[in-house]
């Protein structure tokens, strides 16, 4: 925008110096003078227009290095791969955020019409503000879940992935305020204290001034608890602007905040919500709700880590594997299978669907991948939450003989007919992808699937059709199970006992994917048209065996 505007204020000087304006310049001095002037003004101005060229020219080069840097990694591996580290997918988005949406700011028309075309033929793919935004989101779900710190994630260090471009001091700000913006109080000040660390002594780096940031670790520690940090972020603060009111007041605040602590026992250092007093906590049943939930998400986390339930001797003895013979079409071709979890009774179907078939899987579905969506409880509705980040499609049976086959497949698996059963989903997990804990079932209160006349979900299939190289297990949160399968598998479980109640051993949560690309596709089995292949049993309690 400079640049035209000095191109403006240039073409505007010209005009005076056109031959056919009769100004008669040379008959005085005045007419000199102002000549003179005139060329000072010239000079002026084009020496701000070649400093904002090369300014921009400068960014432009900036700009390529990154771009180049990301196509170098690609071409050592793939897309895939690339977009499956995590912090290589948040510095991308940033770029098409930040970095290519300015750049016909900074590119003119005179000289890019082709570079041009090509931003407005790219523009309708280009990320909003919530893409970039959700990836930040999604890097501290994947702290949260994995225990990774911003020290190694700056890095570019990602367990299970190959190493990324490093972190600037400005990536790191952004995350450490889109985490203040949403007052996550905690990786507010583990992306300021990253910074902190990598800006050294320097008042300012990467167009981030160190009191920016100190300013905002002050504010987090303190909301954290830990007056005492909060109070030294302030001294520092005051080194750098010393006549400041609002950081002298703070000072005031702080030190009179860290008396009373003191003077009542508490020590005014701590973040930690284990030293949060227990009375507090049951001030009121919503503050109840809320550490319970806190408790449950810490529970699903360490599960994600492979933090699970030590199996008795007894269960292990009950893990086995062998040939399913059961339905005609396996006679020749049996299934292999094997138990992997007794309560509830889960099993994996090995190497059940073939390479070619999970292509076609992955094929049918690219072009129909919308943000995936969950049945509102209440309303039995379909909706967008937070809580379930992919993008799914819908796949008919009869779509293509492929599909069937896998149809009938899953049929002769489970011993249950998929002819009221859901259409094939698949779905696929971006940045920290997952799905936090769930019941596949609809539950007493619930609606039970009103909308498609087959009564509740029985039973599920879920089919693994890439490779993940961390994260993105499937855990069973009451069962302390942490299930883990391998390309071209199937997982199966009942949902709903004999009975027809559900059975909530089977909540379940799809882990953040940390490392890798996740496909994954699931057919959800309803009861109705079981009647004659699973009875009802005479114990409410009795469950489903799929043999």
């Amino acid at each position: 925008m400079m640049a035209t505007g000095y191109l403006f204020l240039i073409s505007s000087f010209i005009v005076v110096l056109d031959g056919s304006v009769s100004t008669d310049v040379f008959t005085s001095m005045v007419g000199l003078e102002s000549l003179a002037l005139t060329e000072k003004g010239l000079a002026f101005a084009l020496h701000k227009y070649l400093e904002t060229e090369q300014s921009r020219l400068r960014t432009l080069k900036q700009l390529l290095h990154r771009a180049e840097t990301s196509v170098q990694q690609v071409n050592k591996t793939s897309a895939g791969e690339f977009v499956g580290n995590p912090i290589n997918s948040y510095l991308m988005l940033k770029r098409f955020w930040m970095d290519w949406k300015n750049m016909e700011e900074l590119v003119t028309k005179d000289f890019s019409e082709d570079v041009m075309s090509s931003i407005e033929n790219a523009r309708p793919l280009f990320p909003s503000f919530d893409d970039f935004k959700g990836a930040m989101t999604a890097i501290f779900r994947l702290q949260d879940t994995y225990h990774l710190e911003a020290d190694s994630l700056s890095d570019g260090i990602v367990p299970g992935a190959r190493k990324s471009a490093a972190l600037s001091i400005n990536d790191m700000y952004e995350l450490g305020r889109h985490a203040y913006d949403i007052k996550d109080w905690f990786h507010t000040r583990g992306w300021m204290e990253a910074c902190l660390k990598k800006m050294g002594a320097n008042a300012s780096k990467d167009g981030i001034t160190r009191f920016d940031v100190l300013d905002h670790l002050a504010f987090a520690e303190y909301h954290r608890g830990n007056v005492r940090r909060a109070l030294w972020a302030t001294q520092e603060m005051n080194k750098l602007s010393p006549h400041d009111e609002r950081i002298q007041s703070n000072l005031i605040f702080y030190t009179e905040s860290l008396q009373k602590m003191k003077s009542t026992g508490e020590r005014g250092d701590t973040g930690s919500l284990s030293e949060i007093p227990k009375k507090v906590v049951k001030q009121s049943i919503s503050k109840q709700d809320e550490w319970q939930e806190r408790a449950s998400q810490m529970d699903y986390e360490k599960l994600c880590r492979g933090e699970t339930r030590k199996l008795t001797l007894r269960e292990k003895q009950k893990l086995v594997c062998w040939y399913q013979t059961t339905a005609p079409r396996t006679k020749l071709k049996p299934l292999k299978v094997e138990r992997v979890w007794i309560s509830p009774e889960i099993f994996i179907y090995r190497d059940i669907l073939s390479e070619s078939q999970m292509q076609k899987i992955k094929e049918l579905a690219t072009p129909k991948l919308n943000r995936a969506t969950i049945q509102d409880p209440d309303t039995g509705e379909l909706k967008v939450a937070d809580y379930r980040i992919s993008k799914s499609a819908w796949i008919k049976y009869h779509t293509d003989p492929t599909i069937w086959k896998i149809k009938l497949k899953t049929e002769d698996a489970s011993g249950l007919t998929l002819d009221t059963a859901e259409e094939l989903q698949v779905a696929n997990y971006g940045i920290g992808g997952h799905y936090e804990p769930h019941f596949d079932f609809a539950r007493e209160e619930e609606d039970k699937f009103s909308d498609l006349g087959t009564g509740n979900r029985i039973a599920t299939m879920l089919y693994y059709i890439s490779s993940v190289e961390a994260g993105g297990a499937t855990v069973f949160t009451y069962a302390e199970a942490a299930i883990k399968p391998s390309k071209g598998d199937g997982v199966f479980w009942f949902n709903l006992k004999k009975s027809g109640d559900g059975d909530y051993s089977t909540r379940h949560a799809a882990c953040p994917v940390l490392a890798g690309t996740k496909w994954v596709s699931n057919i959800w089995i309803h009861e109705y048209g079981q009647e004659f292949k699973r009875r009802c049993g005479l114990k409410r309690e009795a469950l489903w065996r799929p043999f």
